[in-house]
C-alpha cells in the first residue's frame, strides 16, 4: 500500500531500450535521500498499467511516469483522477508529449524539476468508450502510420536499441506499402464531414513526430483544440511521396494533404466508429519554468501550413 503523501514512481521496465528501470532506482535513491516517501510500481504492460491508474486510491504527492508516450497515456489517468501532479520522464521509443515542454529523462533533472518546476494544467485528448474513456497525451492515428506500428509491435517482437527499432520500422513499412491495401476513412470535425476517402489521419494534441516527421507542427496542449491532419485518397506511391516531402521538408510539401482543427473529431473506419474529444486542462502538470509561456508565445512561421476551422 502507498504511504500518504508519497511520490508514486510508475514504469514499464522495457521502455527505453532497457533504462527505464534504472532510472527509476536512481530516482528513488535521490529523492529518499532528500527526505521524500517514495513508491516504485513497475508495470510489465500497458494493460495492467491503465487498469492500475484507473483504481489506483488517491493521496500521492505526484505521480512520476518513467516510459515513452503510450506508459504517459496509460498513466496519466491516475494524475488526472487525483487529481495530483504529474511528472512525465521521457525513457521510450517516442517521446513526443514530454519533449513539447522540455521535460528531462535524467534522474537529477528530475529531482530538480520537483523542487522548482511549476504545476499547470493542460489539454488531453480521449477516446469516448461506452465504460470509461481513453485518454492520449499526443495524438491518435488511423491508417498507414496506425497499420505499421500494430504490426511493428506484435508480440512485442520489435528490437529496443533505437537505431535496430528504427530499422525494424521502415522495414514493416516497405512490407506494408507492397502488400497490404490502403484502407479509407471518413473524417469529421465538428460535426462536419471533411473528407470521405481519407487514407492516414492523425488526431493531435501536441506536435507530432518533432524532427523527424512533423504532421502537425502547430498544434498545442494549451489551445483547447486537436490538429487534425489528413491525407485524402491516394494510391500508395502518392502517400509515400507525400510522408516523404514532410519528412525532408521540401517546398510545396503541404500540397496533396489538409489540416483542420477542432474540439470534436469523429473517424469512421472499415471496423470502429471512434469520437475523440478534447479535454481542456485536464491534467495538472508539473513543467519547468517558463515552458508554458514558451508555448503561448510560438508565432506562426513562414512555412506552417494552412488549417482550416469547420
Amino acid at each position: 500500500m502507498r504511504r500518504a503523501g508519497a511520490v508514486q514512481i510508475v514504469v514499464t521496465p522495457g521502455s527505453g531500450e532497457g533504462r527505464a528501470r534504472a532510472t527509476a532506482r536512481s530516482l528513488a535513491r535521490r529523492l529518499e535521500q532528500r527526505g521524500h516517501a517514495v513508491d516504485v510500481r513497475a508495470f510489465t504492460d500497458l494493460a495492467a498499467l491503465t487498469e492500475w491508474a484507473q483504481t489506483c486510491p488517491p493521496g500521492a504527492s505526484h505521480v512520476i511516469c518513467i516510459g515513452g508516450d503510450a506508459t504517459l497515456s496509460a498513466a496519466a489517468v491516475a494524475a488526472i483522477r487525483g487529481p495530483t501532479p504529474f511528472v512525465p520522464v521521457p525513457n521510450g521509443f517516442g517521446n513526443v508529449f514530454a519533449q513539447v515542454f522540455g521535460h528531462s529523462g535524467q534522474a537529477g533533472a528530475v529531482v530538480a524539476l520537483l523542487e522548482d518546476g511549476e504545476i499547470r494544467s493542460v489539454d488531453v485528448g480521449a477516446v469516448k468508450r461506452e465504460s470509461s474513456d481513453e485518454v492520449f497525451l499526443s495524438h491518435r492515428s488511423y491508417g498507414f502510420l496506425e497499420q505499421i506500428q500494430q504490426v511493428a509491435e506484435r508480440g512485442r517482437q520489435q528490437p529496443r536499441r533505437r537505431f535496430l527499432r528504427h530499422l525494424w520500422y521502415y522495414g514493416v513499412a516497405r512490407r506494408f506499402l507492397f502488400r497490404t491495401r490502403l484502407a479509407s476513412f471518413q473524417v469529421e470535425v465538428e460535426g462536419t464531414l471533411v473528407a470521405d476517402d481519407a487514407v492516414l489521419v492523425t488526431v493531435a494534441n501536441v506536435e507530432t513526430y518533432r524532427g523527424f516527421l512533423a504532421l502537425t507542427p502547430t498544434a498545442s496542449p494549451i489551445d483547447g483544440l486537436f490538429d487534425v491532419f489528413v491525407v485524402p485518397g491516394v494510391s500508395k506511391a502518392g502517400l509515400l511521396l507525400r510522408l516523404v516531402r514532410l519528412m525532408l521538408r521540401l517546398p510545396g510539401r503541404w500540397r496533396g494533404v489538409a489540416l483542420y482543427r477542432g474540439r470534436r473529431v469523429t473517424v469512421t473506419t472499415p471496423w470502429r466508429r471512434e469520437e475523440l474529444v478534447v479535454r481542456r486542462r485536464a491534467l495538472p502538470l508539473l513543467v519547468p519554468p517558463g515552458a508554458i509561456e514558451a508555448l503561448r508565445r510560438r508565432t506562426v512561421e513562414g512555412d506552417d501550413p494552412p488549417i482550416e476551422t469547420p
